[in-house]
């Protein structure tokens, strides 16, 4: 008895000391989120859990990729998630359909944000550097940052905050592919970059200069330039497996107003950020972006973010050589802060496509990504004292960012209280001219109406309405709903095609016959749309079989 209890004590003990930097992490990270395991929500800037209510309602419709928001735009709808990714709101879904309310999905997916991003840049920082005490550093580093709090606690920006997952398992993952060239590696990079495209397609477009420079500085120095081949085979699936997001934005962005998103308030240049504000200021606060240089945002990188990479350069400047992935991190983070600072205009206005990052500061995450994975090299300029040292980052770490880590209010609200009321109704109201049909001259200024003129609302989806129609002879209808290529109309049981008309761009259908009909409306899925399905199903079909055939083989 007595030696079956010792070998049981000594599998235990096995499994606490494999598993211990888990039970560290842990330790590290919950004071970042643990405000948020009380009932009731925190308030954001951003609209996110009412995108997440929207797409369950697309789930339940099995309408799927989801497309059309319904009571977007006033509750005229807008084609919301054909310009928007779905990614983080599907993952929401799952936590939801498992029994979470909306409000605790919404939470969850913060949750996993921060700590989700700890393991992921631990692991790439225990590869880069080789050892877990700079995995730990670049762990802390990377959540304890005042861009962090921001995303998470102020804006509330839930596909940003995620895409921080996504950052290190891709350079991950890639790193491993130029190493050894495994197929598995490949298609798992292949997913990763389709998952970020996915999440937020802006965070991307940041994180994409630091993708392209490891590339060149992984192919530079293992000189296996036939990679390159493979690596754009990979990249290209990526591209495929998104096929059904990208495909839409390229040829249907024309039809929605997303030139609003750049302009007035969302003017690049009205969002760059001062030295002071990056590198020195200590302010908090959980007002909006403004233009000009009073501050109601924390636009800082963090002090020991910055502080600890610059007095790394000083003890390894003359071994460049030795340090050659240290000086590459360096080199892209003071350049992503560079892109915050009004002298960088001159890129900005001849990469015209950056203007739809809107806010220069976003750049804070692929430099904070830089200087976090950088800063796990101090270790290994020590030979004696690594314990010590990576304590005392840590801490400090935590310390000198723990009190931006908590909300501005905190609401005792459940989800009945979201769903109905002025607060729906704030809702449905959000940034709702971002994705405007343009077939309409003005935008809605109230709710759009059960009751429109002689057309009564029945019964309403995510992607289909049903009305009584009382017309008369060969007339005109127009149904609250705005107008976007993909909406059918049956009456009767009899196809009719529909168009826009009127200042808002309304769905419209000619009645042929006097009396009372019964109009069906419903969203279907254009030819642009329909490719896009089919190329990421079979792309991801694809992926997911090659995928599982290393598997197989390899056992």
């Amino acid at each position: 008895m007595l030696t079956r209890r010792f070998k049981v004590m000594q599998k235990l003990t096995e499994i606490f000391r494999k598993n211990i930097f888990i039970l560290v992490a842990l330790v590290i990270v919950t004071p970042s989120f643990y405000r948020m395991l009380r009932p009731g929500l925190f308030s954001t800037q951003d609209f996110h859990l009412f995108r997440l209510i929207e797409f369950d309602k697309c789930i339940k419709d099995f309408q799927f990729p989801c497309r059309w928001a319904a009571d977007a735009g006033f509750g005229y709808g807008e084609p919301l998630f054909n310009f928007y990714g779905q990614l983080p709101y599907l993952f929401g879904e799952i936590f939801h359909l498992s029994g979470l309310s909306f409000i605790g999905s919404f939470k969850l997916l913060f949750i996993l944000s921060l700590v989700g991003s700890f393991f992921s840049m631990f692991f790439l920082a225990k590869r880069v550097w080789k050892n877990s005490f700079s995995a730990f550093i670049s762990g802390a580093l990377y959540v304890y940052a005042p861009y962090r709090a921001v995303d998470v606690w102020v804006r509330g920006a839930l596909p940003e905050a995620l895409s921080f997952v996504l950052f290190p398992l891709i350079i991950l993952f890639l790193d491993k592919f130029l190493d050894k060239e495994r197929r598995k590696d490949g298609i798992v990079l292949s997913l990763l970059i389709a998952a970020l495209i996915l999440t937020h397609n802006l965070s991307f477009i940041l994180f994409l200069p630091i993708l392209i420079l490891w590339i060149i500085y992984k192919i530079y120095v293992s000189k296996k330039y036939y990679s390159i081949k493979r690596l754009f085979f990979y990249l290209l699936l990526s591209f495929l497996i998104s096929s059904f997001y990208i495909l839409p934005v390229l040829f249907e962005a024309r039809y929605v107003t997303l030139e609003t998103t750049i302009q007035g308030y969302f003017d690049f240049r009205g969002h760059f950020a001062t030295l002071s504000q990056l590198l020195f200021s200590r302010f908090w606060g959980y007002g909006a972006s403004l233009f000009g240089a009073e501050e109601f945002m924390s636009r800082a990188i963090g002090q020991l973010q910055w502080i600890l990479p610059l007095l790394i350069f000083v003890l390894v400047r003359k071994k460049l050589k030795q340090n050659r992935v240290f000086f590459l991190l360096l080199l892209t983070g003071w350049f992503s802060l560079f892109m915050t600072h009004n002298q960088s205009t001159f890129i900005w206005k001849m990469i015209k496509p950056l203007s739809y990052v809107q806010f220069p500061w976003r750049f804070l995450a692929p430099a904070l990504f830089s200087f976090s994975l950088s800063s796990g090299v101090l270790v290994n300029l020590f030979k004696k004292g690594k314990h010590s040292i990576t304590l005392i980052v840590v801490v400090l770490a935590v310390v000198l960012n723990l009190s931006f880590f908590r909300e501005d209010i905190w609401y005792q609200r459940e989800d009945k209280d979201i769903l109905q009321g002025e607060i729906w109704q704030q809702q449905i109201s959000s940034s709702y001219k971002d994705y405007w049909s343009k077939f309409g001259i003005l935008f809605p200024t109230e709710p759009s109406p059960l009751t429109f003129g002689e057309q009564v609302l029945v019964r309403k989806g995510s992607n289909y309405a049903s009305y009584l129609s009382s017309a008369g002879y060969s007339r005109t209808v127009k149904f609250p709903i705005s107008y976007f290529p993909g909406w059918k109309a049956s009456i009767d049981g009899k196809e009719m095609a529909t168009y826009p008309s009127g200042d808002l761009g309304l769905v419209t259908v000619d009645i042929i016959e006097s009396g009372i009909h019964n109009v069906e409306l419903y969203f279907s899925n254009t030819l642009v749309r329909k490719v896009g399905n089919i190329v990421s199903l079979v792309s991801l079909v694809f992926a997911v079989y090659i995928l599982l055939g290393v598997k197989k083989n390899a056992k």
